[in-house]
């Protein structure tokens, strides 16, 4: 007949006795630390470990005890110690016996259950334990330590409570001491009163020998502590002293000649005295532990004695009023969580081969990045060994064997708390930290004790965490239990969310009301947080952006498109701060995101248009660093999710518009590395797109916008080219887009913003064309335009910034025509206007970069005026704005650029004033800050051609101060500068112009140097250059009066 099975299915868990010690992983600081008070000098401190429930503490004792007590040479420790704390600590667990000595130990826990004698927190039974496994550990180790009057004191004990009996003293005892009590039961049974202490004590020497007793008379045992125990009350007194003549004893059997070197006491559960009854205050919560403190208060630790204790929280030990031990004795080590290393270690130790199972349940159990909650890896283990080959990664911690785990690590976590408590724990575990007002507002709503005495003792729970970096009293629910109770709903968690949304958004703590409505919907919370922090970046509210920021890594995102919208959103604060490497990384985690969703749905049109727009902002990006091959691939990348998209819905308008603006500056990016013809042909793929749109959607204001984006992009180009008719066609052309929107909504902001943007890019091509009046027109008309957005949205930024650049391009145009009170007008309303800006916005580094240019531009015409001192006032005001958005985006190049102009304009009055020293500072200095931009975008064009110039300033002064040697070497880097600029972008006109002069300059010094051979090869280059630039653009005057100079002083040379 089979033998029938039991109801009880249960498995032997890898959490349980010797399987958990078997695959003990990592902990190799704390081994090192333990090794070293068995090897080093005697420490007078308690080795404390402390850390949270399930977090390994027992674990590492009972490893601790059974792998570790090992001594070894001096010589062999100090060469051991030598090495990293995981080598110390593998070497010392798989040393033999015969390479060490072994240490004895013990091991009381408080948290085991009380079993007849066996009563470890108990003051009288739990000594008893502590005596009893003290002899037995030394026993099997070969030594004998004896407790003579602490023996005496608990037979006088039991004599006084008519408990003494042989078969008590059995129990109690070990074995081999039972012949030394029981002539003491008699000695205190048959002899008088008065010679119990000589009878006593004539028991001991014969005993223990007469050396040993001589031993422990010198160590302060004599006849009259037998006379006192006798004295004393068993219950108010004699009990309470028991601590004491064990600790004493103990310390005297460890300073005789055979005592072992070293022993340890072991103490585990700490926090097991006060069970669920941590509201004790004062006497009360301290006597509870008092047996113990006092008995480690008393030992002798320089005697080799290691005393270790484990708990959830810290001792509080110092703050008693009996026996305090100050807390520079005790040595806290935290025992932390796993890494994910480790965790792995433990998961093949465990033998669960299948790798992403184990990166399934290292996320499961994961606290935050790195930090793997031990217990609860433990049980996710068990899940998986238990389903074998039928679990998936995806399904594991959907499992009901995996939730019921984690109530079960909850249940233990909350172990020692009341009914009350747990439920404020529950409740606030919603919030992200919490002081005593937060703690009060969810008591009140939610009714539970609304008391400072009951909020102080909840915060002193290991599961209660201080937030320090809110200062202090700011406390947070332990981030396991936080996550538990939101993975299961928790009823009270969620009511706590509710109020705490509604009293966040009370107090205008956006951010924080966003957190809570996630917990509560996370959709609802996600769509809000892109919303407000589109919003915010759009008016530069950094701060604003990094509070939101801040809770955006405890947001729960279950969709891989949602991640995508963020890490997108991320990408654009980080690029408008120029902290390029993190908004990289946010575009690439944005790409990532849409190519996880498309692999499950690959047919999703949004998915495909958003993965454009990332990628596209990405190219962005890549141009502003210079990295022009990758931006070009972006781009490109970018066109293909587009056509992807539009493959599946051809008539997408939103798609084709995106598709448009990528195309647009794929050209800007074209004309910037002066491929013309390329540009040309993107410009006009871009209006071919923008018409498909709005012939499928004539009134689409969006795409009659971005037209004339494009339009206006094509009119730049063509300018550059000096194309000038078709140039003001497009100009022309983008303006009757923008009115057609406008047309059909007259409050489009953006509509109004880029109208402005093209009629002052059409009155700078009219003020190059001399074409003054117009270009006045055009200059108004975009700042009348400004106006006219700024009347619908006061506060747009953007619209300010612009109108601000109108009034700069008005005020160049006034200083060309000699108009000067206007153009100082213009310069004053365009500096007021970005200071407007800067006022709705402090942080906005785009108004304060305008600042600098205009307040540059009014320091040049100053000079003009032969306002020196006013001139070098906002020369240096300018240098304070470029340094003011720079200490908020240190990588900004646009930024770095024009602080190096506007150093250069400095030196340049510097130099007219023959303020030499300063002015070569200021060269020198300009061109750092272009080397700097440089270093972020090494094919940055117009840094390279701005360097070359500030270098060839400097060459000029130099050659004017007779510093020949010194100014032959700044020439010759100034024209490496353009040389550089012109391997990137051949036809790139001011970098040629500048490279003649330069040239120009240092043949004019050869010449006064007597080189004339030397100096006509300079001169001849220079015209070459200028000859090669008239090629490009044979309309420019000015380039044609260069070369018609600089031929005609070649003729006079010759």
């Amino acid at each position: 007949m089979s033998a029938g099975m039991g109801i009880n299915s249960r498995k032997r868990s890898l959490v349980d006795g010797n399987r958990a010690l078997n695959l003990f992983t990592d902990r190799h600081e704390l081994t090192r630390v333990f090794a070293a008070y068995l090897h080093d000098e005697p420490a007078e401190k308690i080795l404390s470990f402390s850390g949270d429930g399930g977090n390994g503490k027992s674990l590492l004792l009972k490893f601790l005890r059974t792998k570790c007590c090992k001594r070894f040479g001096a010589d062999a420790w100090q060469k051991l110690k030598t090495k990293t704390a995981a080598e110390i600590a593998d070497y010392i667990e798989s040393a033999d016996n015969d390479q060490c000595d072994l240490v004895p130990a013990i091991l009381q826990d408080f948290g085991l259950q009380p079993n007849g004698d066996d009563q470890p927190q108990d003051p009288f039974y739990g000594l008893l334990m502590l005596r009893r496994s003290l002899s037995r550990a030394a026993t099997e180790l070969g030594y004998r330590l004896r407790f003579p009057l602490y023996d005496f004191a608990c037979v006088w004990y039991l004599k006084q409570k008519n408990r003494l009996t042989r078969e008590k003293l059995a129990e109690l005892f070990p074995s081999e001491e039972m012949d030394l009590l029981i002539e003491i039961v008699n000695a205190v049974s048959d002899t008088s009163w008065g010679t119990i202490g000589k009878a006593v004590f004539g028991i001991f020497n014969k005993h223990l020998g007469e050396n040993l007793l001589l031993h422990w008379q010198k160590r302060g045992l004599k006849k009259e502590d037998i006379e006192e125990i006798r004295g004393m009350d068993a219950e108010t007194e004699l009990m309470n002293e028991l601590p004491r003549y064990l600790a004493q004893d103990l310390s005297a059997a460890m300073s005789q000649e055979k005592a072992p070197p070293r022993i340890v006491l072991f103490f585990d559960t700490h926090e097991a005295f006060w069970g669920g009854q941590r509201q004790q205050t004062g006497i009360l919560y301290f006597q509870r532990d008092e047996w113990l403190r006092y008995f480690l208060a008393e030992l002798d630790l320089k005697a080799g004695i290691v005393a270790v204790i484990a708990g959830r929280e810290t001792p509080r030990w110092a703050q008693a009023d009996n026996f305090q031990i100050p807390q520079k004795y005790i040595d806290i080590q935290l025992v932390n969580h796993l890494s994910s290393a480790d965790a792995d270690v433990y998961l093949q130790r465990a033998e669960i081969g299948d790798q992403a199972l184990r990166q399934s349940a290292i996320a499961y159990s994961s606290v935050t990045a790195n930090q793997v909650h031990p217990l609860l890896l433990g049980l996710s283990a068990d899940v998986i060994l238990q389903a074998q080959e039928h679990l998936t990664p995806e399904d594991f911690p959907k499992q009901e064997a995996t939730l019921n785990k984690a109530k079960y690590l909850m249940n233990l976590l909350l172990k020692y708390t009341d009914r009350e408590f747990g439920y404020a724990v529950h409740a606030l575990s919603a919030c992200r930290s919490f002081n005593f007002e937060i703690y009060r507002l969810l008591a009140e709503e939610l009714h539970f004790s609304t008391t400072k005495p009951a909020f102080d003792i909840l915060t002193e729970f290991s599961f209660v965490w201080d937030v320090e970096k809110l200062g202090e009293n700011w406390y947070r629910i332990h981030d396991l239990l936080r996550r538990l109770n939101y993975e299961n709903s928790n009823e009270i968690t969620q009511q706590a969310h509710v109020v705490l949304e509604k009293h966040y958004r009370q107090q205008g703590q956006v951010a924080e009301a966003i957190y809570h409505a996630n917990r509560l919907d996370w959709r609802r919370g996600v769509d809000e947080w892109e919303e407000v922090f589109e919003q915010a970046l759009e008016l530069s509210r950094y701060a604003q952006c990094r509070s939101l920021l801040e809770v955006r890594s405890e947001l729960v995102i279950n969709s891989d498109f949602q991640i995508g919208r963020v890490s997108q959103s991320e990408g654009d604060y980080f690029a408008q701060l120029a902290k390029y490497q993190e908004a990289q990384t946010e575009y690439l985690e944005a790409v990532a995101a849409y190519n996880r969703e498309l692999s499950i749905t690959p047919d999703d049109t949004a998915t495909l248009n958003n993965k454009g727009l990332a990628l596209e902002s990405l190219g962005n990006l890549q141009t502003q660093l210079a990295q022009h091959t990758q931006a070009i691939q972006s781009y490109t990348s970018a066109i293909a999710a587009y056509d992807q998209a539009l493959n599946l819905a051809p008539n997408y308008t939103q798609t084709i518009n995106n598709k448009g603006l990528v195309l647009k500056n794929l050209g800007d990016l074209q004309t910037k590395l002066a491929q013309h013809p390329q540009a040309i042909q993107s410009y006009t793929s871009v209006i071919a797109a923008y018409d498909q749109a709005l012939n499928l959607a004539p009134d689409y204001i969006n795409a009659l916008n971005n037209k004339g984006v494009a339009l206006q992009s094509l009119g730049n180009l063509q300018t550059k080219l000096a194309q000038h008719p078709q140039a003001i066609q497009s100009y022309t052309s983008a303006i009757a887009a923008y009115d057609q929107a406008l047309n059909l909504a007259p409050d489009y902001i953006n509509a109004l913003n880029n109208k402005g943007v093209a009629l002052q890019s059409l009155g700078n091509l009219q003020t190059k064309l001399t074409q003054h009046t117009q270009a006045i027109q055009s200059y108004t008309s975009a700042i009348t335009t400004y106006d006219q957005a700024l009347n619908l949205a006061p506060d747009d930024t953007y619209a300010l910034n612009n109108k601000g650049n109108a009034l700069q391009s008005l005020g160049n145009l006034q200083t060309k025509l000699a108009q000067h009170p206007q153009a100082i007008q213009s310069y004053t309303s365009a500096i007021a206007t970005y200071d407007q800006a800067l006022n709705l916005a402090p942080d906005d580094t785009y108004a304060l970069n305008n600042k600098g240019s205009v307040l540059k531009n009014l320091g040049d015409l100053q000079i003009k005026l032969t306002q020196h001192s006013e001139a070098i006032e906002s020369y240096t005001s300018a240098i304070a704005a470029y340094d003011q958005a720079l200490n908020l985006a240190p990588n900004y190049t646009y930024a770095l650029n024009n602080k190096g102009f506007a150093l250069q304009s400095l030196g340049n009055l510097q130099t007219k004033l023959a303020q030499h020293s300063e002015a070569i500072e200021s060269y020198t200095s300009a061109i750092a800050a272009y080397d700097q931009a440089l270093n972020l975008a090494p094919n940055y064009t117009y840094a390279l051609n701005n360097k070359g110039n500030a270098l060839a300033k400097l060459g000029d002064l130099q050659t004017k101060l007779a510093q020949h040697t010194q100014a032959i070497q700044s020439y010759t880097s100034a024209i490496a500068a353009y040389d550089q600029a012109l391997n990137l972008a051949p036809r790139y006109i001011n970098a040629l112009n500048n490279k003649g002069l330069a040239l120009q300059g240092w043949g004019k010094l050869l010449l006064q140097l007597s080189q004339k051979p030397e100096a006509v090869n300079h001169l001849q280059a220079a015209l070459a250059v200028f000859n090669s630039s008239l090629a490009i653009v044979s309309g420019d005057e000015s380039v044609r009066n260069l070369r018609d100079e600089l031929q005609e002083f070649l003729d006079n040379l010759t």
